[in-house]
């Protein structure tokens, strides 16, 4: 029996089914996606890559040494990121400080005006025609200004530190603190080659109130001191009241000689240290004394060089100091409370303040 019929199939048929296989076919529809779910999905992606990426930075640099953990500026700011400390491979901590302003609201309770009164032997210029021609002299009282450091509390007395030259001659010594209560105050000991004296007062003699507002200073190590710190200068400056002045270390280890021939050594600072602001403090961004105002140099073509005794070099002679006990004088001889500082290097002047 033939079976090729039943293969075969109508030419209709056969013409439609071409049709449909030759058909172009069509794409299926896409599901449109609403802007609002793009927009979660986009910001779910963003925050599950940083968590990634955080994680991953965060094994690296528990994995890699200190030293390695040091991030250019260039880099942070070509990523727009801000750069809120520096990382040095020379430190093991980062180094952090106060706010000058916050340094000297922590400082001036600790900062005392000083007033010198003292009698001076001076000319007499009404009584210059005298026998061949020479002038008279006469004794007169003088008023001199300084600033001091309340250094010490021993539960009886509070000592306070400042230059020799502040209470050269002094009759009578009077100190002002920061509630401008005035009390005067008797010298323990002085010592004129490294210009340094120390005073105390009673504290029975300090009202409550004054007793609330006062401090003794917080004492730093100069010897940490680095070319390029930033200081701050306290002192009664002119006899004004007290003041704060800011700059930098501008030299360490600066050697002076002194009228007397005595050569020491000081920190040399570019922060304003005027007529007034001998024996004041220099501090820190710690709010640390680190060093006693004492002298500037005196040039008209000069600005900027002021001169502080490291505090650490003279720790152990302000303690001796506070055991002595000293009688001011009755009279003066010295008729100015200038010095003059003097450097065989330089040959320029200096002149205390």
């Amino acid at each position: 029996m033939d079976n090729r019929n039943h293969m075969n199939t109508c030419p209709e048929a056969e013409e439609s089914l071409n049709e449909q296989l030759l058909a172009p076919r069509r794409r299926p529809q896409r599901k449109r996606v609403s802007p609002l779910r793009r927009l979660m999905s986009l910001a779910l992606s963003a925050v599950l890559f940083g968590g990634i990426s955080a994680g991953t930075f965060y094994g690296i640099g528990r994995l890699l040494p200190e030293e390695a953990n040091v991030v250019s500026a260039e880099s942070l700011a070509s990523g727009g990121a801000v750069l809120t400390s520096l990382a040095s491979t020379s430190y093991s901590t980062t180094r952090y400080g106060m706010d000058v302003s916050d340094i000297a609201a922590a400082a001036l309770p600790s900062v005392v005006a000083i007033t010198n009164i003292s009698v001076q032997e001076v000319q007499n210029f009404f009584n210059r025609f005298g026998p061949n021609g020479a002038g008279q002299t006469k004794l007169e009282e003088t008023t001199s200004c300084g600033s001091g450091i309340i250094i010490a509390n021993d539960g009886t007395y509070l000592y306070i530190v400042t230059n020799a030259h502040v209470v050269e001659d002094a009759t009578t010594l009077s100190v002002s603190f920061v509630d401008n209560s005035v009390y005067e105050a008797e010298l323990c000991g002085a010592d004129e080659e490294v210009d340094l004296a120390v005073l105390k007062i009673a504290l029975s003699d300090l009202s409550a109130d004054t007793l609330s507002q006062i401090a003794v200073i917080a004492v730093g190590d100069s010897d940490e001191l680095e070319v390029g710190e930033q200081v701050v200068a306290i002192g009664n400056a002119l006899g004004y009241g007290q003041s704060v002045t800011t700059g930098i270390v501008s030299a360490l280890n600066r050697s002076l000689t002194n009228e007397s021939g005595t050569t020491s050594t000081y920190i040399q600072t570019d922060a304003a240290i005027n007529p007034g602001n001998s024996g004041g403090a220099l501090l820190n961004l710690d709010g640390e004394l680190i060093g006693i105002n004492t002298a500037k140099l005196s040039d008209t073509d000069v600005e900027g060089m002021g001169y502080a005794i490291p505090i650490t070099d003279v720790a152990e002679l302000i303690s001796q100091l506070m055991t002595q006990t000293s009688e001011t004088e009755a009279t003066g001889t010295s008729s100015s409370q200038q010095s003059a500082w003097i450097t065989p290097s330089w040959g320029d002047r200096r002149t205390a303040t």
